[in-house]
């Protein structure tokens, strides 16, 4: 009596168990696609296509025979800008630049760098104000525009060539004068 009362709870429980089991696998992996169902050779459908001599091997096919449009080609990620320096950013802005290698604390130089802003606000030209006790920072573009002394004040065009050169100090109208020549 008591292995029929097991019987008769365990079946059921047994039977709900793995419906329960089936229809969690079947909700969770979704259904299967058409590529992963294997396909048995001798049970093969005629479907009244004319015989191409072709033996089937149980393998998948390799021909799209899908009426499903291809998949989209994934977008290309762009390119991340290159972060542009100070004298490129003023470059683009306006066209001609006036850079003035200076150092601070110098009453000369600090005279120069007021001089050579009001000289380029004047003719609308960018400007820039070089610190040469930045080694670091400043060294390449000392090089690159051959900067022995400060203050020195470069007019400089949109390519970056040198328009203008003065060392030491230069009043506005002087500057706003090379600002002027250099767009000409």
């Amino acid at each position: 009596m008591r292995q029929q009362l097991r019987l008769r709870v365990l079946v059921p429980v047994a039977v709900l168990g793995l419906l329960g089991a089936g229809f969690g696998a079947f909700a969770m992996g979704g259904p299967a696609s058409p590529e992963s169902i294997p396909v048995s050779s001798s049970g093969a459908l005629d479907t009244g296509a004319a015989d191409t001599g072709a033996v089937d091997t149980g393998a998948a096919d390799t021909g799209t025979t899908s009426t499903e449009p291809a998949p989209a080609p994934a977008p290309k990620p762009k390119p991340k800008p290159e972060k542009k320096t100070p004298l490129e950013q003023e470059l683009d802005a306006h066209g001609i630049v006036v850079v003035v290698f200076h150092t601070p604390g110098s009453d000369l130089d600090g005279t120069a760098v007021r001089e050579a802003r009001a000289g380029a606000a004047t003719a609308d030209g960018g400007f820039l104000a070089v610190n040469v006790e930045k080694e670091g920072a400043v060294a390449g573009l000392a090089a690159e525009y051959e900067v022995l002394g400060a203050p020195t004040v470069l007019v400089l065009g949109q390519s970056g060539a040198v328009r203008s050169r003065f060392e030491g100090y230069v009043d506005r109208e002087t500057v706003a004068q090379a600002v002027t020549n250099a767009r000409g």
